[in-house]
């Protein structure tokens, strides 16, 4: 229909009116162009934010993990020490009932977070990933990402928690594990006596392949602590950077 009109505007009008018809033709088309790439920009940008915004909710619910992780890792470390302490001195024991029984169950517990990391595989398996125009933002993810998987495998190691719980086994009684394990210790705690933790005390110390492990337990909540403080602070700079890439939207 185009070309039909171009023909009957030739035939009748003269070449400098063709060529003016034709630039207007022309001009229209490249402005709906561009007029398309503004709209598709936009939505990119839009989308760009929203994801920004996502992946600062993702990192402050990361913080809150590995604020509660190293709490676990300080208490885990504590386990081992007060385990080390009763060994060496089983009198401690008729001072701490209650916390002593914990150690030995909660000693070897997980003290490293599950990161998902939700939104930055959301972008990754989209494709849109790309839709991030800060290199240094994507860059920093990938590099958090990547630490974090890398030093998991360590932190998420249950060998050691399987090995001290098979050889400890039975020194518990059925019931005080499963006050620990529903979270009512508070409300048994008394019940454990002081000769009922030096009994324990006892028993552990004749459980001479658990005690060598002790050592190890504690290597391995220092190493997720220390993982955690760097990961933590990592995390808030990802957080700072977009902040200020944030700011460039709201002016």
């Amino acid at each position: 229909m185009l070309l039909e009109r171009l023909q009957t505007t030739f035939a009748k009008s003269s070449f400098g009116s063709f060529a003016l018809e034709l630039i207007v033709v022309i001009l229209g088309i490249l402005i709906a162009f561009q007029i398309d790439h503004w709209a598709e920009d936009r939505r990119d940008r839009e989308h760009e934010y929203a994801y920004l915004m996502r992946l600062k909710e993702d990192f402050q619910i990361e913080i809150q993990s590995m604020d509660a992780a190293l709490r676990y890792a300080e208490s885990r470390i504590a386990n081992v020490v007060l385990l080390e302490e009763v060994l060496a001195n089983p009198s401690v024991a008729l001072e701490r009932p209650g916390a002593v029984t914990i150690a030995i169950e909660k000693v070897t517990w997980r003290s490293f977070p599950q990161i998902n990391a939700f939104v930055y595989s959301e972008l990754q398996n989209t494709g849109n990933l790309a839709l991030i125009r800060s290199e240094s933002l994507r860059r920093s993810l990938a590099n958090h990402y990547a630490s974090i998987r890398h030093h998991e495998r360590v932190g998420l190691d249950f060998n050691i928690q399987h090995q001290f719980d098979r050889l400890t086994a039975g020194i518990l009684s059925t019931s005080e594990l499963q006050a620990i394990e529903d979270e009512s210790w508070n409300n048994v705690i008394e019940d454990v006596s002081s000769e009922r933790a030096h009994e324990m005390v006892q028993e552990l110390a004749r459980r001479r392949d658990a005690i060598e492990l002790l050592p190890d337990i504690a290597q391995h909540h220092i190493f997720n602590k220390k993982v955690m403080e760097s990961t933590r602070s990592r995390a808030l700079e990802i957080i700072e950077l977009i902040d200020s890439l944030t700011k460039g939207f709201e002016q």
